[in-house]
């Protein structure tokens, strides 16, 4: 398909000295460098991936890093498959509160941020943790 676009001329004239490099073509080098920025674009932004914020807010990377530490702390180490209930209880410890329900928000806004992902279900909602046993924390800290 054949369209028109603007960019930047410097932003070209680098792509134009690059990509034949890369592809080791003299022609149609930039068809493919642009072809393959807007694939990884929109994988990028797919459906999958489009609950993953950017910068995720301060106060969660606060809260996760604290559950981090409360579960090394309690373990002696930081394993990379948790029970859930151990990362409830440091959740709860480091928001004060008692109320599970609590828990389940910040588990599902780790796991929407891509700081640990389920074991046991795909949660959809908050309320789904609770038939959820263990996680993997894929990130160490926030």
């Amino acid at each position: 398909m054949k369209t028109v676009v603007y960019i930047d001329a410097e932003l070209f004239q680098k792509v134009m000295e690059i990509a034949p490099r890369v592809y080791n073509v003299a022609r149609g080098a930039l068809s493919l460098a642009v072809e393959e920025a807007l694939r990884y674009w929109v994988q990028m932004r797919s459906t999958h991936n489009a609950h993953k914020p950017v910068n995720p807010r301060p106060d969660h990377r606060e809260v996760f890093n604290c559950t981090i530490r409360c579960i090394e702390e309690t373990l002696g180490f930081l394993p990379i498959t948790v029970n859930q209930s151990l990362m409830e209880n440091c959740i709860l410890q480091c928001r004060g509160a008692v109320d599970p329900r609590t828990a389940y928000k910040w588990l599902h806004s780790f796991y929407l941020n891509g700081w640990i992902k389920p074991l046991t279900i795909t949660p959809r909602k908050p309320s789904d943790w609770s038939r959820n046993k263990a996680v993997e924390l894929v990130a160490k800290e926030a």
